[in-house]
């Protein structure tokens, strides 16, 4: 199975996905069950140092990648002022997510990743009609 998590951040409400692609036999009902448990850790762990550097390390380069260019500059200033009101986040996001603790991601794990909080979709081919 593949499984991929995105936070996608809008100008008033976010969303935090999560996408799985069962791949031979997995069941859909054994495919929720194991993103369940994960999610499960995350409210009740802290991720390890090693986990939680990797994380650190990716952002900053997902940061410093997009903004090396102009336009990639001038799409995050624009994504600043439309969803922030404040184009100064540039010279600081950085610092604003490598102060985020592994106890604050549990907390928001805990408030946020409930299952009464979250849509399913199942979006399956068509079934042959033979």
């Amino acid at each position: 199975m593949a499984v991929q998590a995105v936070n996608i951040s809008q100008e008033h409400y976010g969303t935090y996905a999560l996408f799985a692609i069962p791949l031979g036999d997995v069941e859909l009902s054994t495919l929720l069950a194991e993103i369940d448990e994960e999610v499960e850790k995350l409210k009740t762990d802290l991720i390890s140092e090693r986990d939680f550097q990797k994380i650190q390390n990716q952002f900053e380069n997902n940061f410093v990648s997009s903004n090396s260019s102009i336009a990639g500059i001038a799409g995050s200033l624009a994504t600043y002022h439309m969803l922030y009101g404040d184009i100064n986040l540039i010279n600081n996001e950085l610092d604003i997510y490598t102060s985020i603790t592994r106890e604050e991601m549990r907390e928001v794990a805990r408030k946020y990743l409930n299952k009464n909080q979250r849509v399913e979709l199942e979006y399956l081919p068509k079934k042959d009609e033979q």
